[in-house]
């Protein structure tokens, strides 16, 4: 029944288009599993494979996993807010802050490899494109 001849019984749309967002319907959004879960594996295992390349790389043990530990811990905490706030955000701006972690995630582990500071940048910013090239795609069809 999506009319109702009672008022107070039953709150229904009157009429075409879409349904204002200050009406009786909310959508509470709860901390689900997910928006843990994926930042911290992929916390994780950013911040093995950092320790690996570090110590691949002449540096200490104690500094590679220090490394390790300060990448997983920001990558993790970064890609939890943007989890958590996704439905605040437009797709454009959702897609280009998705492409920009994985760009700075991918640069970072390619500077740790002792390259030039151009070659990494340059290399983070080809996955962050295709990132945000990707996740605007994907957002973009599952919402429309």
């Amino acid at each position: 029944m999506t009319h109702s001849i009672m008022p107070g019984r039953h709150h229904a749309h009157e009429g075409p288009g879409p349904v204002p967002r200050t009406g009786h319907v909310r959508h509470e959004r709860t901390t689900t599993t997910s928006t843990w879960a994926v930042p911290v594996v992929g916390g994780f295992v950013l911040g093995l494979y950092a320790v690996f390349l570090s110590h691949e790389n002449g540096f200490g043990e104690l500094q590679g996993w220090m490394l390790g530990l300060v990448a997983a811990v920001v990558s993790a905490g970064v890609g939890h807010l943007l989890i958590r706030n996704r439905d605040k955000m437009i797709t454009e701006v959702r897609a280009a802050s998705f492409g920009a972690l994985f760009g700075i995630c991918m640069g970072f582990l390619r500077s740790l490899t002792r390259v030039s500071v151009l070659e990494a940048s340059g290399i983070g910013l080809i996955f962050g494109l295709c990132m945000g090239l990707a996740s605007y795609y994907v957002f973009y069809w599952h919402e429309h």
